[in-house]
């Protein structure tokens, strides 16, 4: 059994039958040094794995390899042409595709990082508040 057969019998037993059936039954996967894309059957599958399971599957893929891998996610090219056999498909490159989702993801982590200082300052300043409330009532007394 391969290592991705490995990750997926680990995953089929920890979600649904429906939304491992759903989701990964028919994915496949490359691997690249320290990068694993799984390929889904389309953009809308390939998305929701990355927003919904990409932590199980970095999970899993530890758990069977012991390694940590960068998860990616991409539509599988057979795929896709079967699906727009008569359609020319204008092409984007994969490496555009994994640098598009990893400035959103910078993009997440910004917002979070600017939300968690806006907390801190929130709490420096709550604190200043406590002390000047406790320096007011020393003086009341």
């Amino acid at each position: 059994m391969d290592i991705w057969q490995k990750v997926l019998e680990k995953l089929s037993w920890q979600l649904s039958k429906p939304s491992f059936d759903t989701w990964l039954k028919n994915t496949t996967v490359e691997w690249n040094e320290d990068e694993l894309t799984v390929f889904a059957a389309n953009t809308f599958t390939a998305d929701w794995l990355e927003d919904q399971y990409s932590e199980w599957i970095g999970d899993a893929v530890k758990e069977v390899t012991g390694e940590d891998y960068i998860i990616c996610f991409a539509v599988s090219e057979k795929d896709a042409d079967s699906i727009f056999s008569d359609t020319r498909l204008q092409s984007f490159s994969y490496e555009t595709d994994s640098i598009s989702r990893l400035e959103t993801k910078i993009d997440r982590l910004e917002e979070k990082v600017q939300q968690l200082i806006d907390v801190k300052r929130l709490d420096e300043r709550a604190t200043m508040l406590e002390e000047k409330i406790r320096e007011l009532e020393e003086q009341m007394k």
